[in-house]
């Protein structure tokens, strides 16, 4: 038996956020829904205060969420963004 089914968020809002571990402060925002848009909003955020804007780099860890893995999500960050992004793996082995 097929089962159509629709999902809607129902007026849910998606939370989006960012911890600076060095200095444990939390940034966050809430958006209708998640994607490039969102994250580049939240990155656009926290990159434009110090220090992270006039930084060397900044490393962010992220999910491996698909507004912002791969090569072209890499690519939104250049120029002249001085972060570096890295994925988490799509899975852990056990052990």
């Amino acid at each position: 038996m097929r089962v159509n089914h629709t999902y809607g968020r129902g007026g849910a809002l998606a939370c989006l956020a960012a911890y600076d571990v060095h200095h444990a402060k939390v940034f966050g925002r809430t958006e209708p829904r998640t994607g490039i848009d969102p994250f580049m909003a939240l990155v656009a955020q926290v990159m434009s205060q110090e220090p992270y804007a006039s930084a060397k780099r900044v490393f962010w860890i992220v999910d491996n969420g698909s507004s912002h893995r791969g090569k072209k999500a890499a690519e939104r960050w250049l120029p002249p963004s001085p972060t570096r992004c890295r994925s988490t793996p799509r899975c852990t082995p056990p052990g």
